[in-house]
């Protein structure tokens, strides 16, 4: 019972702590750095992703982890599962497959055009490829979280 509680501690802190990183860096830092010159400011992006995109790794392996284990802690295995537990494991997978290929692909190419001081480019590279995917995820997180806690209410 007190390993069932630190595990969805540990569930619930990493998806707050992932996706309030999104909002943060989205609704807050973004419009900030706006003021801050092209050169200065993609490479404040390169600098900011490159500490949080470490720690969503971390946060997508226990929000894994903790996940699975509250389902088979509680229902023994998948088919036993309420509905809305399976949209929120559907939309999280979702989310840790958009963000993968935001890491390994735009924010790749990201960082090589920033290192070369390829600013324009590094910038449409953000704007057309980055940020919808960070958008998306943001919108799916906030989604995760509504339905998180209103599905068990909504008996699905």
């Amino acid at each position: 019972m007190v390993f069932d509680s630190i595990m969805m501690s540990i569930h619930t802190v990493a998806a707050v702590l992932w996706v309030g990183g999104i909002f943060f860096a989205y609704r807050v830092l973004r419009p900030a750095a706006m003021m801050l010159e092209p050169p200065v400011r993609l490479q404040l992006w390169v600098n900011a992703f490159g500490r949080f995109f470490p720690w969503v790794w971390g946060f997508i392996f226990a929000l894994i982890i903790s996940g699975y284990w509250d389902w088979f802690a509680r229902f023994g295995d998948l088919a036993h599962m309420p509905l809305y537990l399976h949209a929120m494991q559907w939309i999280g997978w979702l989310m840790i497959v958009l963000f993968a290929w935001l890491y390994f692909v735009p924010f790749a190419k990201f960082k090589t055009l920033v290192a070369e001081q390829q600013f324009p480019e590094a910038g449409k590279l953000m704007n057309q490829k980055m940020r919808p995917v960070i958008a998306i995820n943001l919108s799916l997180g906030v989604l995760e979280a509504i339905i998180g806690v209103s599905g068990p209410y909504l008996g699905v």
